[in-house]
């Protein structure tokens, strides 16, 4: 969870475009109505996937992620069923699971407010924990 957390304030860290909306946000949110629904999610993971999926066999072993440092720092997570690579079904279902945990009001779709509501409890949460 504190990985979980720690991912969520470096991506709403990232550059924003001019109305203040993260440019990772922005390329997520396909048809621009201001929320990630998971067809829009899952459609950018299966990509990302499918690009690091060199050999085509969908699975991702550490042979392919071995210049990804962000990647190699997950894998285990991934890797549910721990056999060393990382199946399409355990990258999906991870993906589910992540979505789940953002979509806060369990609408179907993760909008700003949802992200920023939960970096602000995550850092309410270290302030707490630091003193």
């Amino acid at each position: 969870m504190k990985k979980f957390l720690a991912l969520t304030l470096v991506i709403l860290a990232m550059p924003a475009r001019a109305d203040d909306i993260p440019a990772w946000f922005a390329a997520l949110d396909r048809d621009g109505n201001g929320a990630i629904v998971l067809d829009e999610l899952h459609n950018a993971r299966y990509q990302r996937f499918a690009r690091m999926d060199t050999d085509g066999d969908e699975q991702l072993s550490l042979r392919e992620l071995r210049n990804d440092r962000t990647w190699l720092s997950r894998f285990t997570w991934f890797d549910s069923n721990k056999n060393g690579r990382i199946s399409i079904d355990e990258y999906e279902a991870k993906g589910m699971a992540r979505f789940s945990m953002l979509d806060t009001n369990g609408d179907g779709r993760i909008t700003l407010a949802e992200l920023r509501a939960i970096t602000k409890a995550a850092k309410r949460g270290k302030a707490n924990t630091a003193g």
